[in-house]
């Protein structure tokens, strides 16, 4: 047997890798500023609902929100009375005139008239209920600032509360 060599052709040389330098990408930087704004801004909305000062009408709202059931059936037994009892506010000669029933004076247990400042619970004010034998009582709005006012009446007689109010406005003149 002869043995020949076989030729192989030449391998080319394997170049020397140049040293590059790794190329910039922003994509890195962007998402984590991306991250940093709106993690940011997640938390001043958060600081700025916690700082929100919430005011309610009443400092005891979520009880009287409880005793809405209550009020809803003294409102339900005043409009049942129709006519007999009534508020109703006449600012021309600056007076509130409350009637209920003739029947319930005699039964009187206590009543309230209330006027009540929506926009400022300092202005508030709280009369006595003392109707006349008629069940009629007027009185006087002329120490009541201009502006939106209501005035609400609650009385009990015969065992039952009643309640009725009315919205006006006292106009800047008065």
């Amino acid at each position: 047997m002869s043995s020949t060599l076989a030729t192989l052709p030449p391998v080319p040389a394997i170049p020397n890798p140049v040293a590059c330098k790794p190329r910039w990408e922003p994509w890195p930087i962007g998402i984590a500023a991306f991250l940093l704004v709106f993690v940011s801004c997640v938390a001043a909305v958060i600081t700025f609902a916690i700082r929100q000062k919430m005011d309610l009408v009443r400092p005891d709202y979520y009880e009287e929100e409880i005793r809405y059931q209550v009020q809803f059936d003294r409102v339900t037994r005043t409009r049942a009375l129709g006519k007999a009892a009534q508020l109703v506010s006449d600012t021309a000669r600056r007076e509130m005139r409350v009637a209920i029933p003739a029947a319930h004076v005699g039964g009187l247990i206590q009543g309230t008239i209330q006027f009540y400042r929506p926009s400022d619970a300092r202005q508030d004010r709280v009369i006595p209920l003392k109707p006349g034998s008629d069940g009629s009582q007027v009185e006087s709005l002329r120490g009541l600032g201009a502006g939106l006012w209501r005035a609400r009446v609650r009385w009990a007689a015969g065992g039952l509360e009643y309640s009725m109010e009315e919205s006006f406005e006292v106009p800047a003149a008065m």
